[in-house]
């Protein structure tokens, strides 16, 4: 008796790990990239106010790409707006399964989101500061074409939700 209870604990626990990663969802790996995501956009922000410099992001399938401007001050009207990673190894954040990231809103269509955080503590998106980020703009973590996470940036404030 005791031997049929372990191997039925065993079956229990072998179908509640293997049968969804055979049905293809991997809702654990989607919601690390989902906190990677927001750590990501929160991490530019600070960094942009304790470096007094614009730092750039780049959010396109399954990258976040972090860059800050070498100088102070708003980049010229052509060229990359931001050239340096701001780190070793906290510049690029990748998923490691089918999780991509998406923008709603006024981003929605684009194949890249790009995210710009200025000094005074703002989102905007574009390098000049002049189309803050509305509250109506969101980035979708998504899983299978399905919404898995919506992450929401309040702009003048620099909140992340």
């Amino acid at each position: 008796m005791v031997e049929l209870i372990t191997v039925i604990i065993l079956i229990g626990a072998l179908a509640a790990i293997g049968i969804p990663r055979l049905m293809g969802t991997d809702t654990t790996g989607t919601l690390v990239f989902g906190e990677q995501v927001v750590s990501a956009v929160r991490h530019a922000h600070k960094t942009a106010i304790a470096r007094r410099r614009l730092v750039c992001a780049t959010l396109s399938g399954k990258s976040v790409t972090l860059r800050i401007r070498e100088e102070p001050g708003l980049p010229p009207a052509s060229g990359a707006p931001c050239t340096l990673g701001i780190g070793v190894s906290d510049t690029e954040y990748n998923s490691t399964n089918n999780s991509t990231v998406a923008g709603r809103g006024s981003f929605e269509g684009a194949s890249a989101v790009a995210l710009f955080f200025h000094p005074d503590g703002s989102i905007t998106r574009d390098a000049a500061g002049n189309n803050p980020v509305a509250s109506t703009d969101t980035l979708q973590i998504m899983d299978g074409g399905a919404a898995q996470r919506t992450i929401r940036i309040e702009g003048t404030t620099g909140y992340v939700q």
